[in-house]
């Protein structure tokens, strides 16, 4: 089965309102019918290092954005996947989204936050897969977000309950980190044997790739870092297999299917 990613990038601001002007400017120029647009960690929201720009305005902010975007995604029949910090019930959480055709919406609280997240941001408690509807199919995928490239673990976890795609969402800048970072988005393919779509902010000091990662370990595509672009990829799920997942010691080590019914909703 063929299936096509729309790999944007771009460099948010911390106004939620550019924010969202800048990713529907994506969306109108890259526009198919069932296409997967992906968009970095924080893209909506904004993001940054120090947290006091998240009021109580930006939480009102994101959520008519979200609305908004809901609409566009059913208007186009597009599948979209983004980052935002969001509110809930009293907490702030670093968060990856999914809104679908239909303007279904999933979000993904990020489980293993950053140091200096952690006083603010509360974590999320579930790795858990969603579905995304293509036509009369449908692709089991999930969302991991920024650190979350440093635990091998929650990637094969995803993998075993089914994930045939992996979107990863990160805000990261820093050169020293580049080289570092792609190899573990490498890895992370070709041991789980499953693409992997990686989206960053646009920037000079890049500290990972925007790219499209297949189970092989191969870099399908890459985008130019400092460049605000949205690029159409194809790529095959006829590629992902289970061979090396399956050939796991679990009697040495294992990690654990999810006991709860894997298809339901992050």
């Amino acid at each position: 089965m063929e299936i096509t990613i729309s790999l944007a990038q771009f460099k948010p601001t911390l106004s939620v309102e550019a924010n969202l002007q800048k990713m529907l400017e994506l969306v109108f120029s890259s526009k198919k019918e069932n296409d997967i647009m992906v968009m970095p960690e924080g893209c909506l929201s904004g993001y940054s290092d120090r947290f006091d720009f998240l009021t109580q305005k930006v939480a009102r902010d994101v959520e008519k954005a979200i609305v908004k975007l809901q609409a566009v995604s059913k208007k186009h029949q597009l599948h979209l996947i983004f980052g935002s910090c969001i509110f809930e019930d009293g907490d702030w959480y670093n968060a990856g989204l999914y809104i679908s055709p239909s303007g279904n919406k999933q979000i993904y609280k990020k489980v293993n936050l950053a140091m200096h997240e952690r006083d603010f941001f509360k974590a999320g408690k579930e790795l858990s897969c969603f579905h995304l509807e293509l036509g009369e199919k449908k692709v089991k995928v999930a969302i991991q977000l920024c650190r979350e490239i440093r635990f091998p673990e929650q990637w094969k976890l995803l993998s075993l309950n089914g994930a045939e795609l992996i979107f990863y969402l990160t805000n990261v800048i820093g050169h020293e980190k580049l080289a570092i970072w792609n190899a573990h988005l490498i890895s992370r393919a070709a041991e789980n044997q499953r693409f992997i779509i990686s989206s960053n902010i646009a920037h000079e000091e890049q500290g990972c790739s925007s790219m499209v990662v297949s189970p092989s370990g191969k870099v399908i595509k890459q985008l130019n870092s400092i460049e605000e672009t949205v690029e159409r990829i194809h790529v095959d799920l006829m590629e992902v297999s289970n061979w090396y997942l399956s050939q796991s010691r679990t009697d040495l080590v294992s990690v654990e299917k999810m006991t709860s019914n894997p298809r339901r909703s992050i």
